[in-house]
């Protein structure tokens, strides 16, 4: 997984190098690795990436990419594909270089960053979807741009075609269930345990390790929830994830506010 995410880092810095600046040392993500190698590579990384000039929407998926990074812990049984999600109140707050985005500016409460399948061959298929599609997919990924390099960088290695592909995504994304909370438009403390709690008692057959909590901390240096990935079988059944994430402490905040 990680190399992975190193991949999409340095793909989309050399792809969209343009005049936005992305200081990577100012993110905050308290990502806490019990492999020394790879917070080394890491680091590496963002001290050289912190020279480059990159585009809103490689800083977007980025932040997208350290989330899932932040899984890197101790192994357990193999999910067949995760869901990102990102609690876009939040992280358009936390981090204004993405405020064009249109998730930010329509003031999306929750917005899909990424389905990833688990062992597929990586094909050439190009973007094509219909109107209709796009439309309805709009919903949970608003922003076209984005849609298009989730489909480039995660897609196209999925094992699906476009169409099946962002279908899937709407179909995970509405069954999903999330704590009224995170929508309600204020802020609120929680426990992650209580979160937790609530998200076993929303959607039935989920199970504790079924999802990782991802956060960053504000300018009061408070941990603030902002991304939540959610493991599936390959029946698109929750299922327990393959890695147990240690990017939060046991309580954050929610930030619904725009």
């Amino acid at each position: 997984m990680l190399s992975s995410c190193l991949k999409t880092l340095l793909d989309f810095t050399n792809l969209h190098a343009a005049s936005h600046a992305v200081k990577w040392a100012s993110l905050q993500f308290p990502l806490q690795f019990k492999d020394d190698k790879a917070a080394a590579n890491l680091a590496s990384l963002v001290i050289n990436s912190s020279h480059q000039k990159i585009a809103r929407f490689s800083g977007y998926l980025s932040l997208s990419c350290l989330a899932v990074m932040g899984t890197i812990a101790t192994p357990a049984a193999h999910a067949d594909s995760v869901l990102g999600v990102e609690l876009s109140p939040a992280v358009c707050k936390l981090n204004p270089y993405m405020g064009n985005l249109r998730q930010c500016i329509e003031g999306n409460p929750m917005t899909v960053n990424f389905y990833r399948v688990a062992n597929q061959f990586c094909s050439n298929s190009r973007y094509s979807m219909s109107p209709l599609q796009e439309k309805i997919t709009s919903k949970v990924i608003p922003d076209g741009n984005i849609r298009k390099n989730i489909w480039q960088q995660y897609g196209r290695c999925s094992g699906l075609s476009t169409p099946n592909y962002f279908r899937t995504i709407n179909s995970l994304a509405s069954q999903l269930k999330l704590p009224k909370e995170l929508s309600s438009g204020r802020s609120y403390r929680f426990a992650s345990s209580g979160f937790s709690r609530q998200l076993l008692s929303l959607n039935p057959g989920m199970k504790p390790n079924s999802f990782n909590f991802f956060c960053q901390k504000n300018s009061a240096g408070q941990s603030v929830l902002t991304y939540i990935n959610v493991c599936y079988d390959n029946n698109g059944r929750f299922a327990q994830c393959a890695t147990r994430s240690y990017a939060c402490p046991s309580q954050f905040l929610i930030d619904g506010n725009y």
